[in-house]
Parts: C-alpha cells; structure tokens; sequence
C-alpha cells in the first residue's frame, strides 16, 4: 500500500488537472464519497493537512504535538488499510503517473516510526514538521482554516486556489462551494458579469466622493478590478465586495 502522503498529493494534484473539465463535478462527487463522507479518512486528511502548515505553535508543546498527532494518524491508517487501498486504486484510474510527495516528511515518520534503522531520517523529518509547524502564519487575506471538507476541496480544486479558509460564515462556505461546481466557461461570465457591476457602483461612490483619501482608495480598487484575472479567486473577491457595496 502506498504512503498515504502519495495517495493524498495524487488527490490534489488530479484535482488541479481536471479543473475546468467535464470530468470534474463527478471527480468531486467522488471525492466527496471515498473522503469526506468517511469520518477516519477526513481526519487522516485534516492531520496531515495540519502537520504540513504554518500554525505558529509553541516550540515547548510542538514535539509533544507532533507526537499524539503521528500516533492518532498511525491508529487511523491501521485502522483503514481496505479503506485506503480502494482509495488508492480510485485515483491511480484517475492519475496513473507517479508524483511527488507533498507530504514525505509525515510520511517517513507514519511508516518508519518504529524502525531503529531509520531513526536519523525520521528525527530528521520530525524537526522539519516542528519548524514548520512553530512558524508563525502568514498574514493573508485567505488563511488556514481546520474545516477538513472545506478546506481540502477548496485546496486542490486549482492552483490559485491553493490556501485554505478561516474565520468565514456558513453562508460564505456554500457561496465558495457553489463557485466550485462552475466550469471556466461559467467562471469567465460570471466574472465579467461581476465585475461590470462592481465597477459601475466604484464609479457612482466615486462621483459622490468628496474625501481624497477615499477617492485614492476607490481608483485604486477599480484599477485593480479592471486587470484582474478570471478565476476563482478574483471571482470569489468581486462576490464578497459587490455584496458590501
């Protein structure tokens, strides 16, 4: 059986090739099938999603963190070896070639924790989770999130949409879940529908804009506006500005 790090970077990684396609809304189901709707697997998804990101943690608990966290995932993995294998055997149809492991670290301590052979390796690839993992966030616009089916949905449905969700409503979950159903095609016309819109209020509080501060910020905004891309994330930006103007 593959290291589930493998199987989970194969899962993106497919994710990003079929955005766009047909193919793509029943990949999801999919996904939404062998992952999400199994409460093990999600978690195994949610650990290694967690052990692979910046938290900014305390040096003093990182060790210990890392520790339950290996241990937690190893039950689970033993727990699902069936689960797993049909899991791989699923996205090795979809994605036959090999890939690199985004997650080779968690991996080598998962699989090698109990070898004296490789000891050096796996203390080796623990101090580089507990680096990671005591790096204090970055400070974006779109951050971390530790909702498992959101998250990962969100980060592996394409390139740009590659950071995950914090600190966002449940009525702004289903707006970016709903964004994720769109093919291009509909992204591009809703894009260009939004971004009309958007621009055409700019413009009329532009006009009744007395305050050059503000007006400096709303040419700035609608310069930005009208060179921005047609994606998801220029798409999900218009959709939440359009509703707060």
């Amino acid at each position: 059986m593959k290291p589930f790090g493998i199987i989970k970077t194969k899962i993106e990684e497919s994710m990003v090739k079929l955005y766009g396609k047909e193919e793509f809304k029943n990949h999801m189901k999919n996904f939404k099938k062998n992952i999400l709707e199994n409460k093990d697997i999600s978690k195994i998804f949610y650990i290694y999603d967690d052990l692979s990101s910046k938290k900014g943690l305390d040096k003093e608990i990182a060790s210990d963190y890392i520790n339950e966290s290996i241990e937690e995932l190893q039950k689970l993995i033993e727990k699902n070896t069936k689960q797993i294998s049909s899991l791989s055997e699923w996205i090795d149809g979809v994605l036959s070639e090999e890939v690199n492991s985004s997650y080779s670290d968690i991996d080598n301590v998962v699989y090698n924790n109990k070898s004296i052979k490789n000891l050096e390796n796996v203390l080796e690839s623990k101090r580089n989770i507990k680096n990671l993992i005591t790096t204090e966030k970055e400070n974006v616009v779109m951050t971390e999130s530790i909702n498992i089916p959101l998250s990962s949905m969100l980060k592996i449905a394409s390139n740009s949409f590659n950071k995950e969700f914090e600190n966002i409503t449940e009525e702004e979950k289903k707006e970016l879940k709903e964004l994720l159903s769109l093919t291009k095609e509909e992204v591009k016309t809703k894009h260009e529908e939004l971004k009309e819109s958007v621009l055409g209020k700019l413009k009329s509080n532009l006009n009744e804009s007395t305050d050059s501060e503000i007006t400096e910020k709303i040419n700035l905004t609608i310069e930005k506006i009208s060179e921005s891309k047609s994606d998801l994330v220029s798409l999900y930006k218009l959709t939440q500005l359009n509703q707060g103007l």
